[in-house]
């Protein structure tokens, strides 16, 4: 199967977000993407919106043994912190 995970960060919202998207068929046609930067506070740079700045050059990409995705990337005030990093899992 042809098949690939990506997740990439934007700012559609106002502030940045990190979306999952998939593809079976070499790119041709991608799934709706999917917001992974779900979590709304823990930190002062995050809202209900996103978070300020992607940190660091931080971010994988991996898939389970069970074939689930499991996506981590950095987030902070700035993109040289101090920051944090985060990630989601597919259930």
């Amino acid at each position: 199967e042809d098949e690939a995970r990506v997740w990439f960060m934007d700012q559609r919202s106002g502030r940045w977000n990190v979306w999952y998207t998939t593809t079976t068929d070499l790119g041709a046609t991608w799934s709706a993407a999917v917001k992974l930067s779900d979590a709304r506070s823990g930190t002062d740079y995050k809202n209900r919106r996103g978070f300020l700045e992607p940190y660091g050059d931080y971010g994988e990409i991996a898939i389970t043994n069970a074939g689930t995705t499991v996506a981590v990337w950095g987030e902070g005030p700035s993109y040289y912190g101090p920051g944090g990093v985060w990630f989601n899992r597919q259930r």
